[in-house]
């Protein structure tokens, strides 16, 4: 299989190791988490691509500005490798781009919801550069001025965009469970990626089985924050994506006790373990409080793992090696956003320095 690989993409390989070679070292990554100012954070960057991009912005002003600068690094850094290699994996890995038109949709779903704050603008929360990269102006050009969330999803349905159905879904539960409005979009634009991902399974092996990683990864947040909120049973079903190990396991017991759910995903995801294992503890509140740090390493693992089992030619590798991209490049426009938003240190340190 691996030969396979080798032969029919051999540009993807060196191309896939040349990325993987930028991400953040260990030690960069300790020193960001133990920063004490943004200075020290900027120079603990220094000599990156991350470094580079701050350096160009000058003097940081506010969250959107270090959000989009990112995004916008690593957008273009995708659609380089991709327009680098053969087909399908110039497909697959464009198809990745999607991720960054979703999050513009999420920006847009949650201002029309509860507005913005401090005289933020909507046109400087949403990144232009991905739809640009993918030829989508006109998305954006069609969900800019809608009225509402009812007319935003119907937008996007007439659109047959992957987020539609998601936003369908959003108004139909939203209602009786409006004190979760955000994590709920947020949740169901991700599956609606996820799903969009799935979908390309079938062109390659290897990107069924990084897709299924992220399935489990997915509905194991859904479960144990579920479990943690009091949600119903119907409401999770809405929730879920229908299949995996995960699914498959947790959905017959989530009636049941914390403890037991906990002890019978372990036993099918062993991320689980190393879940607890970061956070420290097995109780309920402090797992979900680690699961967005934690998606750090459970990213790094999955390429890890994918790169061993398929090699840097296939196609999954390199979507892993993309999404560890922008799961890091999240990571560090989360800790550089500390500063702005004033989180204690030593908080930040204690929530991000195990997942490193």
């Amino acid at each position: 299989m691996s030969s396979n690989y080798v032969i029919k993409l051999t540009a993807l390989g060196p191309r896939v190791r040349g990325l993987r070679a930028k991400c953040l070292p260990k030690d960069k990554l300790n020193a960001l988490i133990l920063a004490q100012t943004i200075d020290d954070a900027i120079n603990a960057l220094k000599g990156t691509d991350y470094g580079n991009v701050i350096e160009k912005l000058g003097k940081i002003t506010d969250e959107a500005q270090i959000t989009n600068e990112i995004r916008t690094y690593v957008v273009k850094s995708i659609s380089s490798l991709a327009s680098s290699v053969p087909s399908p994996a110039s497909t697959i890995l464009k198809s990745y781009l999607m991720r960054l038109e979703l999050e513009n949709i999420k920006v847009i779903a949650k201002s029309l919801m509860k507005g913005l704050e401090g005289g933020v603008t909507l046109e400087s929360m949403i990144n232009v550069a991905v739809e640009e990269e993918l030829g989508r102006r006109h998305v954006l050009a069609a969900i800019m001025s809608v009225r509402d969330i009812e007319d935003l999803r119907n937008k996007l349905m007439e659109m047959h965009h992957p987020a539609g159905p998601a936003l369908d879904s959003f108004v139909k539960v939203s209602k009786q469970y409006s004190q979760y409005g955000n994590a709920l979009i947020d949740t169901l634009i991700d599956r609606a990626f996820i799903e969009y991902l799935a979908h390309l399974a079938e062109i390659d092996n290897s990107v069924g089985k990084f897709v299924k990683g992220l399935i489990d990864f997915y509905n194991l947040n859904v479960f144990l924050r579920s479990k943690l909120w009091g949600l119903s049973q119907e409401l999770v079903n809405e929730l879920v994506i229908r299949t995996g190990n995960v699914f498959s396991t947790a959905i017959k017991i989530y009636g049941e006790s914390p403890t037991r759910i906990l002890e019978e995903v372990a036993s099918v995801f062993p991320s689980l373990d190393q879940l607890i294992k970061v956070a420290g503890s097995s109780d309920l509140r402090t797992l979900v409080q680690y699961l967005g740090p934690f998606s750090y390493r459970f990213a790094k693992d999955l390429e890890e793992y994918m790169v061993s089992l398929f090699t840097e030619f296939s196609p999954g590798a390199a979507l892993a090696t993309v999404h560890f991209r922008f799961i890091e490049s999240d990571l560090v426009i989360t800790l550089l956003n500390a500063f702005l938003e004033g989180l204690p240190r030593d908080f930040i340190v204690k929530l991000y320095g195990p997942v490193i």
